[in-house]
C-alpha cells in the first residue's frame, strides 16, 4: 500500500475545500450540450398572456377546459440566403451576412394538452445610414402560422415545438416558405442541479437536444432577463454554424 504523507493529505484537503466552496458558490458545472443548428433565431422580448374558460371568456385562474392565449414581441436574426434574408438584400447593404427579423405572434393553447396554434406577422430590417440604432430599414414583411406544441413545457421540461409552419411574403403572390422551430425556455440551476425560474441579472441555461444544459449568452437577455429562444429551420435549407451569436456588424 502506498503511504500518503501529511503534506499530501493537507494539499488534497485544501483542494477539496476549494472545490466544495466553488460548488456552493456557483453550482455544478453543466456538461456541454451539443449545440443546436438553425437558419434563424428569434428571442421573446415581451409577452402578454391571458387565460380563458371553455366559453372563451377571460378568467383570472386556470379552469377545466380552459385555454392559454398570449401575444409576444420577438426579435432576432436570419442568415443571408434564407427566406427571411434573401440574397438580394446584399444589393441594399453590400457585405451583409444576415438580416434582423422582428415579429409579433399570438398563440392559443389548450391548458389540458399544451397544444394549439400560433400566427403572426414579421418584418425584415437592415441597417441604413443610422449606425447608432439597430437595424430599422424594412425591406420585407409577411405573415406566418403553424401548430404549436408546448406540452413538455407544461410539464416542467423547458422545450416546445412548432410544426407545419408556413410563411408568406407581402406583395409576392404565391410566394411561401415552410419551416419548423424549437422553443428553448431559460432556467436556472441550484447547487443540486434543480431547475428554477430565471432572475434578473443572473446566469441561466437552455436545454439542448441531448438533454444537457448550455449557457444563455449575454446578448440573449432583455433588460437583464434571459429570454425564450426560438430556433427556426426552413425546409430545404442548409443549417448555419450554431456558434454564431447573431452579432453581425455589417448589417
Amino acid at each position: 500500500m502506498t503511504s500518503i504523507s501529511w503534506k499530501n493529505a493537507a494539499t488534497w484537503s485544501l483542494l477539496g475545500l476549494m472545490l466544495l466552496l466553488f460548488w456552493l458558490a456557483f453550482g455544478p458545472m453543466p456538461a456541454l450540450a451539443a449545440q443546436p443548428s438553425f437558419n434563424a433565431v428569434l428571442y421573446e422580448v415581451t409577452e402578454d398572456m391571458y387565460l380563458k374558460d371553455s366559453a372563451g371568456k377571460f378568467v383570472t385562474s386556470a379552469v377545466l377546459g380552459g385555454r392559454r392565449v398570449a401575444v409576444a414581441r420577438l426579435s432576432g436574426w436570419a442568415k443571408l440566403g434564407t427566406p427571411l434574408c434573401p440574397a438580394w438584400v446584399q444589393y441594399i447593404v453590400p457585405g451583409t451576412t444576415q438580416c434582423t427579423v422582428n415579429a409579433s405572434g399570438a398563440d392559443d393553447l389548450s391548458l389540458a394538452s399544451g397544444k394549439g396554434t400560433l400566427a403572426g406577422t414579421y418584418t425584415v430590417t437592415v441597417q441604413d445610414n443610422n449606425r447608432v440604432d439597430g437595424a430599422e430599414f424594412v425591406v420585407m414583411s409577411g405573415t406566418f402560422k403553424g401548430d404549436a406544441d408546448l406540452s413538455l413545457a407544461f410539464t416542467g421540461m423547458p422545450l416546445g415545438f412548432i410544426a407545419n409552419g408556413v410563411g408568406t411574403v407581402d406583395g409576392a403572390s404565391g410566394t411561401a416558405f415552410t419551416f419548423r422551430a424549437t422553443f428553448r425556455l431559460p432556467f436556472t440551476m441550484d447547487w443540486t442541479g434543480k431547475h428554477g425560474k430565471v432572475k434578473r441579472n443572473h446566469g441561466a441555461y437552455y436545454l439542448g437536444n441531448d438533454g444537457q444544459p448550455f449557457p444563455v449568452k449575454y446578448n440573449e437577455k432583455s433588460l437583464g432577463i434571459a429570454t425564450v429562444r426560438i430556433e427556426i429551420l426552413f425546409d430545404g435549407q442548409s443549417v448555419v454554424d450554431s456558434s454564431d451569436d447573431g452579432d453581425d456588424t455589417n448589417d
